[in-house]
């Protein structure tokens, strides 16, 4: 197998196939419960980043104050707009986040996945040129856990978290098609200042395994995980939204169609 080194993630590998990615994914654990959140980027050179965070570096320097700021200010303008409500509840401030964060808005919460596969996708959907990076954060460096409500006001939970070393991750329940399809796991923390980005994860290689996807896998992926795994575009994105983009002027008549 094939290595290369990156600014951010050390030297990692260079994988040639399907199998060599799953295989990497079973021997990074071999002692723990192998369970991982996995985050799939289409460029190596990318650190992990929040979008709230991309967004708001444009312009000023990134802290914990200006985060916060930036937040209440979503959540206040998203409620004032009648975001908050889905099908007869009131959303709490997490639910309208992830909400937000599948349409489209920057948020601090860093979009992962349970399932390896998808995070794949992602990681070769864009960029086709570029090695892009799939990353997986191990269960046991994360606070939080599946399947449990968070109910609590935001703010008041990065209060509680501020200063820990690793990042929180939470469930979202199924407040959008996609989130389902996409099996969404988040991880958030307190604005970090670490090489691999502003995420809390630390550079301890048993916390983390980064893996490169050249181009030229990114292609052959693509087309292999839409032939076997039935994961492209409209079973990712199964919305209005989803189908739209799908059969706008961006692809070819059939192009979503796999025979």
């Amino acid at each position: 197998m094939d290595f290369a080194d990156s600014e951010y993630f050390g030297t990692i590998p260079l994988p040639s196939s399907i199998s060599e990615i799953l295989g990497l994914a079973k021997d990074h654990s071999v002692k723990r419960r192998n369970v991982h959140l996995w985050r799939g980027q289409c460029d190596l050179d990318w650190p992990i980043h929040s979008s709230a965070y991309r967004r708001l570096v444009r312009t000023q320097t990134v802290t914990e104050k200006s985060m916060r700021r930036y937040e209440e200010y979503l959540l206040d303008h998203a409620t004032h707009q009648g975001y908050r409500f889905e099908q007869g509840r009131t959303l709490s401030d997490f639910e309208l986040l992830a909400k937000l964060q599948h349409h489209g808005a920057a948020t601090r919460l860093v979009d992962c996945s349970r399932n390896i596969l998808i995070s794949l996708w992602f990681t070769c959907n864009s960029e086709p040129d570029k090695t892009g990076l799939l990353f997986g954060v191990h269960s046991h460096h994360v606070g939080g856990g599946e399947n449990r409500t968070q109910d609590d006001n935001y703010l008041n939970e990065l209060n509680e978290i501020q200063e820990f070393k690793h990042p929180q991750t939470w469930q979202p329940p199924v407040v959008s098609k996609r989130i389902a399809a996409q099996s969404a796991q988040f991880l958030y923390s307190s604005i970090s200042e670490n090489l691999l980005g502003s995420l809390a994860i630390g550079d301890d290689p048993k916390n983390s395994i980064a893996i490169g996807i050249t181009p030229d896998l990114k292609a052959k992926l693509l087309i292999e995980l839409a032939g076997v795994f039935d994961i492209r575009y409209l079973t990712l994105f199964p919305d209005i939204d989803g189908f739209g983009y799908a059969n706008s002027h961006n692809f070819d008549e059939y192009e979503s169609e796999r025979w």
